[in-house]
């Protein structure tokens, strides 16, 4: 984990910093692109502060006004785009810093490496400047029509609720294409590139309290500053504010691509969905699912968020309600059925209508329009439906029928959504209609369904790291750098994990123990120099006598000189009986970013059946513990099955929460501490460990 904290600001200057009154564009040209996007932007957006350009080659650009220096300007700008190469930047933030500007947009590329980045984070602590960038393209503003993006957007945008940040400016504009896809509209767009000294950490901690922003969707190359990303998070939860994270790196090409791009160091993909969720954001894999799960929230008012299990719609194809049964299905969204407040209502002259839910009412809702809004109602009113929508999209004069949503929108406390089957299905008329006369709608039923699925995680799923995570002093190591299974059964113990006991019958010193063993029993060679033990038949199972237990010792014994190790001892532990138990195997590694990081899998001959590990980062919850479990698909083995007895799983959640607890307190000096195998015994009798090994810096 980075020890090197991320800058923090002051609310007031990150105020001052994303709201400028004067903006200085030093480089601009005519016959660059990236100026004519800026400038144009500004101009074409509505920016209602003072705009000056320096180009000491030219009297105006692009219509605005050019000034030789900057030195030159009528006033102090709030903020100064630095449009120039490289190599030109360090003078040039002299020269902005002179006239009294705190705060500086960085365009060039050229400062990826490691020590040009740190010198130029040196001048910037040293001239009292913020810096966005360098290597990126700006931000937005879009309330206040401030376009300092100098990269190109293919869609027109909009001011909206959804905030997008991340460290590609190239991943962000495409966003901003989708969000006008989908009929959404943005509150900020921020660039963070390099990161010299303002972080996506910090644009996070200014978006948690934006009034604009609902919605916070990031594409993140680097946590960099991890704890600072968690208390980021933690306070836009704190202000009802969701962050859908899209996190590069779940493969090693997405991992080399971040590294060669931003210089970026990320974690493994399985870990990096861990992180997220730990510090209660809500992982997303694509783009496109990033913004489907921002949506609901993007266009319903906070006081109706709730969350969602159950759902009701309303639509005019059979084809269509299919889908969306399929659609929330895959969600985990049940569709009770309709209740017969809604059934009762329906003339008895019409045919082909099925009450099921999705509800399909066809187009002869044309003949019994009137009693369709009574049915919208009472579906609305329905307390099994967390949310209801109603879908159209395709019908001449279906817009009336969206009346029940514009009706209920914020005077229930649940989701009340437009919708459409897909983006295309939406009549052009349909959305010239919206954007003058906004509703809350999704356009898409898998984006209906996923967003209805995020509201639910969000209330569901609102992070286990604790308030102040990291900011304690770690506990020193006093044991081995490397700790074998009797090094670690005291300190374990202390943290409520069960170790099975054991004797020790020799060591290196040629000392003999004093405990006898209980036979049957195993006896294993444990040595700092020698991590695998199996591998060089250093464990040997099933001593029934004092004789075979001889053997045994002077057996191991000889391994332990043909290995040449340098201290050794030899124990016994009492041979358990696993027919009625479960071997699990859990580990923790301490993650360059994230920490040290609890990973729990199945042990033993299931290892191979069920192929499947849940991380967590530490410490975890018993409620994480429970979720850990689930995810390895052991739960129907530890309830008990075909006659097989309940195991206990108190003890499970007990020891993988002290292991993670052990894990944090000791993360300053803990690099790797494996369990393998773990015994979950039949219940009243407590998990067991057999085996350790760990290694601390």
């Amino acid at each position: 984990m980075t020890a090197v904290r991320a800058a923090h600001y002051d609310a007031a200057t990150v105020e001052a910093f994303f709201n400028p009154k004067v903006v200085a564009v030093i480089g601009a040209s005519p016959d660059t692109l990236w100026s004519r996007q800026l400038l144009d932007g500004l101009r074409g957006h509505g920016f209602q502060g003072r705009v000056y350009v320096v180009n000491p080659s030219r009297s105006s650009v692009l219509g605005f006004q050019s000034f030789k220096s900057v030195a030159d300007l009528p006033e102090k700008p709030d903020i100064a785009a630095v449009l120039l190469g490289a190599k030109h930047v360090p003078a040039m933030l002299e020269q902005v810093a002179a006239t009294g500007c705190k705060a500086a947009y960085v365009l060039a590329a050229g400062f990826e490496q490691p020590e040009p980045l740190a010198k130029l984070r040196a001048q910037a602590e040293k001239l009292g400047l913020i810096i966005i960038g360098p290597n990126c393209n700006g931000y937005i503003n879009a309330g206040a029509g401030l376009h300092l993006w100098t990269g190109p957007i293919n869609r027109p945008y909009r001011h909206g609720t959804v905030a997008l940040l991340g460290q590609s400016s190239g991943v962000l504009g495409a966003l901003c294409c989708l969000t006008w896809d989908r009929g959404l509209g943005i509150s900020f767009q921020i660039s963070t590139g390099n990161q010299v000294n303002f972080a996506l950490t910090d644009a996070l901690n200014f978006l948690a309290t934006n009034s604009d922003t609902r919605v916070v969707v990031t594409y993140v190359e680097q946590f960099g500053d991890y704890p600072h990303f968690v208390e980021a998070v933690q306070k836009c939860r704190a202000n009802n504010t969701p962050v859908i994270v899209v996190a590069i790196g779940r493969s090693e090409a997405g991992r080399g691509a971040a590294l060669g791009h931003t210089g970026a160091i990320t974690t493994t993909g399985a870990i990096t969905r861990a992180a997220i969720e730990a510090a209660g954001a809500i992982p997303v894999d694509t783009l496109d699912e990033a913004l489907d799960r921002a949506s609901v929230f993007a266009v319903t008012p906070p006081r109706s968020w709730r969350p969602v299990r159950t759902a009701g719609l309303i639509s005019i194809s059979g084809g269509w309600s299919a889908l969306m049964g399929d659609y929330f299905a895959d969600e985990g969204i049940e569709t009770p059925p309709l209740p017969e407040s809604v059934t009762k209502l329906l003339p008895g002259w019409v045919e082909n209508v099925t009450f099921n839910n999705p509800f399909d009412i066809t187009a002869q809702i044309y003949g019994f329009a009137e009693v369709y809004f009574q049915m919208a109602d009472e579906m609305i009113k329905h307390e099994g439906y967390d949310a209801v929508s109603i879908m159209f999209g395709n019908w001449d004069g279906g817009e009336r029928f969206y009346a029940p949503v514009a009706t209920w929108q914020g005077r229930i406390q649940k989701p009340i959504i437009a919708s459409c089957i897909e983006t295309s299905a939406l009549k052009d008329t349909y959305r010239d209609w919206l954007d003058s006369d906004p509703l809350p709608n999704v356009q898409g039923g898998q984006a209906l369904a996923r967003g209805l699925a995020a509201m639910r995680d969000y209330f569901d799923k609102p992070g286990y790291l604790p308030q102040g995570w990291c900011n304690d002093k770690p506990k020193r190591w006093k044991g081995p750098a490397v700790a074998t299974f009797p090094d670690m059964v005291k300190p374990l113990a202390a943290y409520g994990l069960h170790c099975a006991g054991h004797v020790t019958l020799l060591d290196h010193t040629g000392k003999a123990g004093k405990g006898k063993p209980a036979f049957p029993a195993v006896l294993k060679l444990e040595s700092p120099g020698l991590p695998h033990k199996t591998e060089h038949g250093a464990v040997k199972v099933g001593i029934a006598d004092d004789t075979a237990c001889a053997a045994a010792v002077k057996a191991l014994t000889a391994i332990a000189k043909k290995q040449k190790l340098k201290t050794w001892s030899i124990i016994a532990q009492p041979m358990l009986d696993l027919s009625d138990s479960l071997e699990l195997l859990a580990g923790v590694v301490h993650d360059h970013v994230a920490g040290p990081v609890l990973t729990l899998g199945a042990g033993g001959v299931l290892a191979e059946l069920f192929d499947k590990h849940a991380h967590a980062l530490c410490p975890i919850t018993p409620e994480q513990a429970e979720l850990m479990i689930d995810r390895i698909g052991v739960r129907k083995i530890l309830n008990g099955y075909r006659g097989k007895p309940a195991l206990d799983t108190a003890s499970l959640v007990s020891t993988l929460v002290g292991l993670s607890q052990f894990a944090y307190d000791h993360r300053g000096s803990l690099q790797e501490l494996d369990l393998n195998p773990i015994i979950v015994p039949p219940a009243g009798t407590p998990t067991t460990l057999i085996d350790a090994l760990a290694r601390f810096d």
